[in-house]
């Protein structure tokens, strides 16, 4: 995986407030200790509402993804990244994700009041 992220200029943003790491060799500290945690359990499902932008030198890609852990019951994640071109190459410089709510939109709260 690290072959595809700009190892001089990588900032990533986990799901706690308190993981947002910038390099490499803090990215790789912080995946190190999600598998210690996740004991290698993890599985994420196929990526839904799929948002690409793409200019000359940057991509940006948005999705929904399922997340399951230790035999929990999956949760929705979304994750944000931007990639920068390097000559052929597109390397990750930034992401980040955030589990999100279901059924719980304003317009969801609202029929519920309703009812």
């Amino acid at each position: 995986m690290l072959s595809l992220v700009d190892r001089s200029d990588v900032t990533m943003y986990g799901s706690d407030v308190a993981e947002v790491v910038h390099g490499a060799d803090a990215l790789l500290k912080l995946m190190d200790s999600d598998q210690k945690l996740w004991g290698g359990t993890a599985h994420m499902g196929s990526m839904d509402h799929v948002s690409i932008t793409e200019t000359k030198g940057l991509a940006t890609v948005f999705f929904d993804v399922s997340f399951a852990v230790g035999g929990r019951p999956p949760i929705p994640v979304r994750v944000a990244a931007v990639w920068k071109r390097e000559g052929k190459t597109w390397l990750l410089v930034q992401s980040s994700n955030s589990v999100v709510t279901e059924h719980q939109s304003a317009e969801d709260l609202l029929r519920q009041m309703s009812m």
